[in-house]
């Protein structure tokens, strides 16, 4: 994030644990494209693993931007279980979690050119060298709308002026854990492009 700190005058960055609803609705409606919500749930949250980082214009109370959102999800007990005689546990419960969030998220960031989300997961229930029988994967793979995982993706693709976007995210899985400095590098690729996009 240093090279952008000359961009930076008048702006800030602000990290939170959570998003509401009324933030992620408050997001739509600024875009000016959708009038009908169901504000039933406005003070219901979402809470991504890794929070979220915003970038905020100091004089401007009404900019708020997503520069990068985060999940982590470990999944996958059933090595250990079979180590110790247990049946098989269902898959898909962290899974299902991320599919909530995501959908959130892609509804708010709907109006921009980017969705800048990223998801690291690890555990047995995930392979990087996953094929047709991999159950968990092709959840996965289908919430990123059938782009292929462990790549980075920032901006919408395939689309054009008169058609529909897909928002491809950043999905990345394998069965070993993340280290920090591993997750680093890409949060901060996808953040400094995300401020590329609204400072320049």
């Amino acid at each position: 994030m240093e090279r952008m700190q000359g961009h930076m005058e008048g702006y800030k960055l602000v990290f939170e644990k959570q998003l509401s609803f009324e933030q992620l609705i408050g997001m739509i409606k600024h875009s000016g494209l959708r009038k009908e919500f169901d504000n039933t749930f406005l003070k219901r949250t979402i809470k991504p693993d890794g929070g979220v980082i915003w970038l905020l214009n100091e004089d401007d109370d009404s900019y708020r931007r997503m520069v990068v959102v985060s999940e982590i999800k470990k999944q996958g007990t059933n090595l250990e279980r079979m180590k110790e005689g247990k049946k098989k546990q269902a898959q898909g419960n962290a899974i299902e979690r991320l599919g909530k969030n995501l959908s959130g998220i892609r509804a708010a960031m709907n109006h921009e050119p980017l969705t800048p989300f990223v998801c690291f997961g690890w555990g047995c229930d995930f392979t990087k060298s996953y094929d047709y029988d991999s159950f968990v994967m092709s959840k996965i793979l289908m919430m990123n709308e059938f782009y292929p995982l462990n790549k980075t993706y920032v901006f919408k693709k395939d689309g054009s002026s008169d058609k529909n976007h897909f928002s491809p995210v950043s999905m990345y899985f394998r069965e070993e854990e993340w280290n920090q400095e591993e997750m680093f590098h890409i949060l901060k690729e996808v953040a400094e492009t995300s401020l590329r996009y609204y400072l320049f």
